[in-house]
């Protein structure tokens, strides 16, 4: 492949994610004379046979490809390594992923370090805990360059007012009532399991009294969600409750909630991480088994809520910062002083 040529790799099942789109829209301005190219295949199924052909086809795939950029375990360790002209550009998202290797690690400090990123030459990590994470229990191959102290490119974008105030707009289009109301996310991912034959649809929010508590929302707060079982409930509240409550999927990216959040609440380790830049309070909700959730009952039991019925304990009345979530920002964003497209640009046009 020519030098000419970015290649993003996923291969999780992520495709293009946004810290990918954002890089990829960036650089297809700022550098018009490159070319670029993807794969995006997910290597992990159920059939080994296909798996093990998926694996031959990545592998042959970044052993051509001379300037990669990816956000997860997508460079196969088995190919060679980098080239003096080659780059290999990891950006760092706080998927599940790091949190199971930092508790492993703490039940079993003597275990061997991990290769899974050894063939990378750069790393964007994004935050003082994955820069950590990454010296402490990775091996890097000599010419590793980490790009500390710059955010991930979503987390730049996050800062951007201009950007805020579209996807603002965009809300209120949909939500005329949520205009001039301060905004509380919650935003849940996973799929709740399949009912075995014969059993009714499982909703892992029943019981949860959602009148009771937006009884005690004040009405400068506006709720909006991306969950389907939140919605159900709703239903069976007045049409008065449509005042302070939105159902924002399939009508604006869940991505683009963050930029106008005053507080999120989610499950997701790499919606908690993002959003930390903003030092806006974040409550990690359980909603489906995750070693995120694991993590954040450990080492920041305040900002943990075992169910919704824990909601009601969630000080609506102030957005100052308890002391966790001071720390949960910034152990898990760096402050937002340089620009991390800036510097990709420069490593890919150098």
């Amino acid at each position: 492949m020519s030098k000419n040529i970015i290649s993003f790799v996923s291969t999780r099942g992520r495709d293009l994610n946004s810290d990918l789109q954002i890089v990829k829209d960036d650089l297809m301005t700022a550098l018009p004379d490159m070319e670029f190219q993807y794969y995006l295949n997910k290597t992990a199924t159920k059939i080994p046979l296909i798996n093990t052909k998926m694996e031959d086809a990545r592998r042959t795939f970044c052993s051509e490809a001379q300037n990669i950029i990816c956000m997860d375990p997508s460079i196969p360790i088995k190919i060679p390594s980098a080239s003096e002209n080659e780059t290999r550009l990891l950006l760092a998202s706080p998927f599940d992923y790091q949190f199971n290797i930092f508790m492993k690690y703490l039940e079993n400090p003597k275990q061997k370090k991990k290769q899974t990123f050894i063939r990378c030459t750069h790393v964007i990590p994004g935050s003082p805990f994955t820069a950590k994470l990454f010296k402490s229990f990775y091996e890097w191959e000599d010419n590793i360059t980490f790009l500390d102290n710059i955010p991930l490119p979503i987390s730049w974008d996050l800062m951007q007012e201009e950007k805020r105030a579209a996807v603002r707009k965009q809300l209120e289009f949909y939500y005329p009532q949520a205009k001039g109301k301060k905004i509380v996310s919650i935003l849940l991912l996973g799929q709740k399991p399949e009912p075995e034959e014969g059993e009714d649809s499982v909703n892992l929010l029943e019981g949860f009294d959602l009148k009771n508590w937006m009884d005690s929302l004040d009405d400068d707060w506006f709720l909006i969600t991306n969950n389907w079982d939140m919605v159900e409930i709703s239903y069976q509240l007045p049409y008065k409750y449509a005042s302070k409550f939105g159902y924002i999927k399939n009508k604006i990216p869940v991505n683009e909630m963050m930029y106008l959040s005053d507080m999120l609440i989610t499950n997701s380790s790499k919606h908690a991480g993002n959003f930390a830049i903003t030092k806006k309070p974040i409550y990690y909700l359980e909603y489906l088994p995750k070693v995120f959730g694991n993590y954040m009952k450990k080492f920041y039991p305040s900002m943990y809520l075992k169910d919704m019925n824990e909601l009601p304990t969630v000080d609506f009345s102030t957005l100052e910062l308890s002391t966790e979530q001071k720390k949960f920002c910034q152990e898990f964003s760096y402050a937002p002083m340089e620009n991390p497209l800036e510097t990709i640009r420069e490593i890919f046009n150098s």
